[in-house]
């Protein structure tokens, strides 16, 4: 997949094009069926097909008060999209001038005239334009109008809800992670370069692996988890992450990410790992001592190795979906 800044930079085409439209953030079920339609569409027309993101997500560009953390940043979604054989994501600036497009503007500025596009997909929630005033009916009328077909696809319901990127963060906020894989198709996932940390871990407990969190991208609620470790080395490798405060050290005013890999004892600072977020295991609580704690995080140890044996039966049945994070999605 070829990334390109901006429509105005898009190479010509001989090919028609088909174009997804929405910011896809999280690239969840929902997202994968417009993207899938879009590439099964280039490829009997023998076209190509490409996705139009626009950057900073608009969520966040046009709020004024504490920003929204995203499921994925763009590097995420453009993984995942080459993984569904997207062959272009555009990736528009999304300044203040674009913002004030009316939607019609939009339409004949920059699907006609910069991408001219040969159709369209957004699902049946879209809205564009100038105050989000523009809606995917009427964008399907002005396709009709203006030469190009339009595919409005519906909200995907899965176990008896509807998908979408606000379900699924409200679910990793609470912890929910594994429901949160249901709805995403893949394990969610966060990548980071190991740092150093106190050095408790090291010396009288169990040594970690220490990721400073991004405040732009959502973390999971504050908890123990199995996590699967990949981009450490080729196999793939399994942990217990804490995420959040450390309330048996007194600190409470920071989100901490420590990781201890099991069976892997290399030094690992300065590398970028990915953690596949699998199940949660507990809620973090204080203890009265180190040897409490150490204690405790052998229950979790244990609790996580009965998880990995049925994690690797669904691995062998369905691909390889945690291996390099979710290189593989699950369908």
């Amino acid at each position: 997949m070829e990334i390109i800044n901006s429509t105005s930079r898009l190479p010509y085409l001989a090919k028609p094009l088909f174009v997804a439209l929405g910011n896809f953030d999280g690239v969840h079920r929902g997202h994968q069926t417009i993207l899938r339609a879009v590439e099964e569409k280039a490829t009997a027309e023998k076209g190509c097909s490409a996705v139009l993101i626009l950057n900073p997500h608009p969520i966040n560009a046009l709020r004024t008060g504490k920003p929204v953390a995203l499921l994925t940043d763009l590097a995420d979604r453009a993984e995942i999209m080459e993984e569904l054989n997207i062959d272009y994501m555009i990736i528009e600036p999304f300044t203040s001038a674009f913002a004030a497009l009316e939607p019609l503007e939009f339409v004949k500025r920059v699907l006609v005239d910069q991408l001219k596009v040969a159709g369209v997909y957004v699902g049946e929630n879209y809205r564009f334009g100038k105050e989000g005033k523009g809606t995917a009916p009427k964008l399907g009328q002005w396709g009709r109008e203006l030469g190009f077909t339009v595919s409005i696809q519906p909200l995907v319901t899965y176990k008896h809800n509807k998908v979408s990127s606000s379900l699924i963060r409200n679910l990793i906020l609470n912890g929910e992670v594994k429901k949160a894989a249901d709805y995403l198709n893949y394990f969610f996932f966060r990548e980071g370069t190991v740092i150093c940390g106190r050095g408790v871990g090291n010396r009288y407990i169990y040594p970690t692996a220490n990721l400073h969190p991004t405040t732009e991208l959502l973390w999971p609620g504050q908890g123990v988890y199995l996590t699967a470790v990949s981009r450490v080395k080729e196999d793939l490798l399994f942990g217990v992450t804490n995420v959040g405060s450390l309330p048996t050290f007194k600190v409470n005013d920071k989100c901490v990410i420590e990781t201890h890999i099991l069976d892997f004892n290399e030094r690992i600072y300065n590398q970028t790992i990915r953690l596949s977020f699998i199940e949660k295991l507990r809620d973090t609580e204080a203890f009265p001592s180190l040897e409490k704690l150490k204690e405790q995080i052998g229950q979790d140890i244990l609790a996580g190795r009965r998880l990995i044996d049925k994690i690797r039966m669904e691995i062998n049945g369905s691909g390889n979906p945690l291996q390099a994070g979710c290189s593989v999605l699950r369908s």
